[in-house]
């Protein structure tokens, strides 16, 4: 069964303005019948277990699962930052089992010139390989998202989860970040279509536990202006899918208005409707 849940960032201008904090989001949440939440490791205000227990437990009193503890990480543009951002990682390893969830998502990052990009794939290959290790010793399977330029296509991600090799690690998949689609955000490339792009969804579809379903525009029925969601859908339940897909909202309207139409949109696809 595909579930339904939302990433905090979604609400991120709410977030900066102080008119929402995780615990508001979790109401929010609930509010919109969401099955689970994915909280940024940003949003944690504070990573003492007095905190977390109360997250944990007004999920639990809310009905909404945990779905998964998303970290942003940038392995590519320098050795120097790696050491810091595995442990980043690690630390968002340990809070997310502790708040329930069962996979960490964090990203590769990019080259930091174009002449560099064999050595920082390698940099960010050997860097998730070992969050790999240290989530296999804790109990968390670690995912990388299509989310930057060493990771623009199928092709890419596929490369990456060759070069990790590792049985902890697998591949998440953001229905924003492939090259091929119009629309803001995203990696552009030179002769790039949709067909790239809804290749690349297909290349990753079969090894993702986890799906980001990005929306940027939305119309009043909820409707995605740059992404077909029934061809998104259908590559999912061609594979078989079973797990989470996540609503990211990166749009410019009003999040507190845009998101219930886009939850609406994307609970009829999961239904099937």
């Amino acid at each position: 069964m595909i579930r339904l849940s939302c990433l905090s960032l979604s609400f991120q201008q709410q977030f900066r303005a102080g008119k929402m904090d995780m615990f508001s989001f979790l109401k929010f949440a609930r509010s919109l019948n969401l099955d689970g939440i994915d909280p940024h490791f940003q949003h944690l205000v504070r990573l003492d277990r007095l905190y977390l227990k109360q997250i944990r437990r007004q999920a639990l009193d809310n009905g909404l699962t945990i779905s998964s503890m998303p970290v942003s990480t940038e392995f590519g543009m320098s050795a120097e930052r790696v050491p810091a951002e595995i442990e980043k990682a690690r630390v968002a390893m340990e809070t997310g089992l502790f708040l329930g969830a069962p996979i960490l998502r964090v990203f590769v990052g990019s080259a930091p010139s174009p002449d560099k990009v064999d050595e920082a794939f390698k940099r960010g290959a050997d860097a998730l390989h070992r969050c790999a290790e240290i989530g296999a010793d804790l109990g968390m399977v670690v995912a990388l998202q299509n989310h930057s330029g060493l990771t623009s296509t199928g092709d890419d991600m596929l490369k990456f989860h060759k070069a990790v090799n590792h049985p902890n690690f697998t591949l998440l998949m953001d229905t924003g970040h492939f090259t091929g689609r119009d629309g803001p955000r995203g990696p552009k490339m030179a002769g790039h279509t949709y067909e790239n792009y809804y290749h690349s969804l297909e290349q990753v579809a079969p090894i993702a536990p986890f799906v980001r379903t990005k929306l940027y525009e939305v119309d009043q029925q909820g409707r995605e202006r740059y992404i077909d969601y029934d061809k998104v859908f259908n590559i999912l339940r061609k594979n078989h899918y079973n797990g989470f897909v996540s609503l990211v909202y990166e749009g410019t309207e009003d999040e507190m208005a845009a998101i219930p139409r886009g939850v609406s949109f994307l609970r009829k696809k999961v239904q099937g409707l």
